[in-house]
């Protein structure tokens, strides 16, 4: 009877631990360590219990975008740069449920496309020299980050993100992100 009773709770946990699957749509302000520094990212992730209100597992897909440009002028010569970078990725999270703080962590792979054009008006025979040309590479990350969790179906979030980028002449070869947002739960 012992071992009927033991079966069935597993099997009960293991069902509401399925029925518990969460799907979060996120959006943040991103700041990075590196130009362009501002852009903002939207993630979609899909959260399953693992231990009911203590730890979530999630799939995460994310991208980010950014876009600054730099000028430089004097009476003869004006300068204009634009740097564009957009990536995306896929990564798992781990979020653990403490009271109203949710801390999380998570790993993930992506790829990201940078882009920059520039712009030399002015005396002849001035040289500036800022290629332009575009890069693209596969980069790694890791994340840590807490939301709270005082309003149910929204959650505040900061996160930092470390990346880093496999062979790049543009991009810079590793960089920190900040992200600031707000997360919907459904």
């Amino acid at each position: 009877m012992k071992k009927i009773v033991t079966i069935l709770l597993l099997l009960g946990a293991f069902g509401y631990s399925q029925a518990q699957a969460q799907y979060i749509l996120g959006a943040s302000y991103e700041v990075r360590s590196d130009e362009p520094t501002t852009g903002f990212g939207l993630h979609f992730q899909n959260n399953f219990s693992v231990i009911p209100m203590l730890l979530d597992v999630g799939i995460r897909f994310q991208t980010s975008f950014y876009n600054e440009k730099y000028s430089f002028s004097t009476e003869s010569i004006s300068f204009e740069r634009e740097d564009t970078s957009y990536d995306f990725g896929l990564g798992l999270i781990a979020t653990v449920g403490v009271g109203l703080i949710a801390p999380y962590a998570g790993v993930g792979l992506g790829y990201e496309v940078f882009d920059r054009t520039s712009t030399l008006l002015g005396a002849p025979g001035v040289g500036i020299e800022d290629p332009d040309g575009d890069d693209s590479g596969l980069y790694y990350y890791g994340a840590i980050g807490a939301g709270i969790s005082a309003i149910p179906f929204v959650r505040p979030f900061v996160e930092y993100r470390y990346r880093g980028i496999s062979g790049s002449d543009f991009m810079p070869s590793n960089y920190g992100t900040w992200a600031f947002g707000l997360q919907l739960r459904f």
